[in-house]
C-alpha cells in the first residue's frame, strides 16, 4: 500500500453492533432510576406514619394521664369534703389536702393544653392551613431579668410535605428613652442566628433562655415566620410583653 507523505494514519476498531444489549442497558438503568424513587417516596410515607403514630401515642399517654388526674381530683376533693365536715378538724392535714388538690388541678390543666395541641395538628379545623404560630410563651427564672422562653410553629392540614422556611424573634421595648429592637439572637445565647431556619411535618420548637438588657423595658415579642416554597407563606405577631410574663401562653 502506497503511503502518502505528510498524511496520519488513522486506525479503525470493528466493533459488533448489538441493539438489543443497547436497550437492555438502558432499560436497567431505568428500573434502577425508578426503584431509587419509589424507594425514597416508601421511606418518606414510612417515616410519616412513623411521626403519626408517635403523636398518636402522645395523645394515648397524656389521655391516661389525665383520667388518672381527673379520678384523684375527685377522690381529694371528697377528702376534703369529710375532713370539712368531720367533728374534729385538722387543719393541717385539710390545707395539705387542698393544696395538693390545687396543684393536680394545674397539672390537669397543663395535660389538657398538650392533648388540645396534638389534637389540633392532627385533626386541625376546617379554616385552619399551612403555617401557624401555635404557641408563644414565658417563665420568669430565679435570676432578675433572666427568662425561659418557647415558640412553637405548626403545620396544620396537610402534613404529607415537610414545611421549611426563616423564623425572626425580637424583642421590642424602650431603652434609654428610645425605642429600640433586640434579635432574639442578640440576648440568648440559645439562638445564633437572625433568621432561623425551620424544617418540620408536624411542629418545631425554638427554646431557651433570655436576657433583658441593661435600662430596657419590654414591651411586645415580636415573632415573623416565612415558609418558602410552592405555598409560601408569612405570618407576623406581636405579643404584650406584660401578657407572656403573666403566664398567658399565646399563639395564633
Amino acid at each position: 500500500m502506497t503511503r502518502v507523505k505528510g498524511t496520519p494514519q488513522i486506525q479503525y476498531v470493528v466493533v459488533p453492533h448489538r441493539p438489543v444489549r443497547r436497550l437492555f442497558l438502558r432499560m436497567l438503568l431505568l428500573i434502577a432510576l425508578l426503584a431509587t424513587v419509589i424507594a425514597a417516596y416508601l421511606y418518606g410515607s414510612y417515616s410519616g406514619v412513623r411521626h403519626e403514630q408517635s403523636l398518636l401515642n402522645e395523645v394515648t399517654s397524656l389521655s391516661q394521664q389525665l383520667e388518672q388526674g381527673r379520678e384523684r381530683e375527685s377522690e381529694l376533693r371528697q377528702k376534703v369534703a369529710v375532713l370539712e365536715n368531720a367533728s374534729f378538724v385538722d387543719k393541717g392535714a385539710t390545707e395539705d389536702v387542698r393544696r395538693s388538690n390545687r396543684e393536680l388541678s394545674d397539672t390537669i390543666a397543663e395535660l389538657e393544653k398538650e392533648i388540645a395541641l396534638y389534637q389540633g395538628i392532627m385533626s386541625p379545623s376546617v379554616n385552619s392551613s399551612g403555617l401557624t404560630i401555635q404557641e408563644v410563651s414565658l417563665t420568669p427564672t430565679a435570676q432578675d431579668g433572666r427568662y425561659r422562653f418557647k415558640v412553637m410553629l405548626t403545620q396544620v392540614g396537610n402534613n404529607s410535605n415537610y414545611l421549611q422556611g426563616f423564623v425572626g424573634i425580637n424583642l421590642l421595648g424602650v431603652q434609654n428613652g428610645e425605642i429600640t429592637a433586640y434579635p432574639l439572637k442578640d440576648i440568648s445565647a440559645d439562638i445564633q442566628d437572625v433568621d432561623i431556619k425551620f424544617r418540620y411535618r408536624y411542629f418545631q420548637e425554638f427554646k431557651g433562655e433570655l436576657m433583658l438588657p441593661d435600662n430596657f423595658t419590654p414591651d411586645q415579642l415580636q415573632v415573623v415566620a416565612q415558609s418558602v416554597g410552592n405555598k409560601s407563606a408569612r405570618i407576623e405577631r406581636a405579643y404584650n410583653w406584660s401578657d407572656l410574663e403573666n403566664g398567658n401562653n399565646v399563639g395564633q
